[in-house]
């Protein structure tokens, strides 16, 4: 019986050309690197979500963080009026210093969601694969967010509204919002789904495992996620916790 076929380059391409097939042709991408991929394989994608989710962060800022705007307003006058100094104090905060957690934020998902990966790779699926590649598929699938970066930008310009959904939140009713199936479906991105897709597609090659199998283990791996975030959330607004939008690569 012949094993799983896995891709073969047909030709070298560039960074730029990697970085670019990975929206359409990740496997491509992915196939293309080598056994030894460079540190500006997982850089360079990086500084570019980077880049543009401090573009979109200064962006709106003046829409997202205001005390203003109906959303945020009907928010405050829920509070009693330490809680309410407490959040304007949160706002403001977040305004001025957004885009350095956009920045740690994307840094840390890189490290933390590689190790992940290599996780998975080394000791469910046993392949011998270093950090690095793992680290090289995680920046490349961050590219992902970039796209949904420009999105989620257009729409809250759009929309002159703080919150934006890329998701079924779209369809949650205002008396699911407290409930967990309601912020479990809240948190849900079409463009996480993607990237998860996309990560699944790149443990695949470097890990020389079958395509459904990796895409299997990280988009389970991205519902549980999921989940966890929606029990979260659900707990701190049970609690009484007010959320501040908080930028999440």
């Amino acid at each position: 019986m012949q094993g799983p076929a896995f891709p073969q380059p047909d030709a070298p391409l560039d960074l730029a050309g990697r970085l670019l097939r990975i929206f359409y042709a990740p496997r491509r991408s992915f196939a293309a690197l080598g056994e030894d991929p460079d540190w500006l394989d997982w850089f360079v994608p990086v500084a570019i979500v980077c880049l543009l989710g401090v573009g979109a962060h200064f962006l709106t800022r003046d829409i997202v963080y205001n005390p203003e705007t109906p959303l945020i307003k009907q928010q405050l006058q829920t509070l009693g009026e330490e809680q309410r100094l407490r959040h304007l104090g949160d706002l403001e905060t977040a305004r001025d210093k957004g885009w350095l957690l956009v920045v740690t934020g994307t840094f840390s998902s890189l490290v933390l969601v590689s190790g992940i990966l290599w996780l998975l790779a080394r000791f469910v699926f046993t392949s011998e694969v270093s950090y690095r590649s793992l680290l090289v598929v995680k920046g490349y699938g961050s590219l992902i967010i970039a796209t949904e970066w420009l999105v989620r930008t257009a729409l809250i310009l759009a929309w002159n509204s703080p919150v934006v959904q890329t998701g079924p939140g779209l369809l949650v009713p205002e008396s699911m919002v407290r409930t967990f199936a309601g912020q479990t479906l809240l948190a849900v991105s079409v463009f996480d789904l993607w990237q998860a897709v996309v990560l699944g597609l790149g443990v695949s090659v470097v890990a020389r495992v079958p395509v459904g199998r990796a895409v299997f283990a990280v988009v389970a791996l991205w519902v549980f996620y999921v989940m966890g975030l929606g029990l979260l959330g659900s707990m701190a607004l049970s609690a009484g916790a007010v959320p501040v939008p908080v930028p999440t690569p």
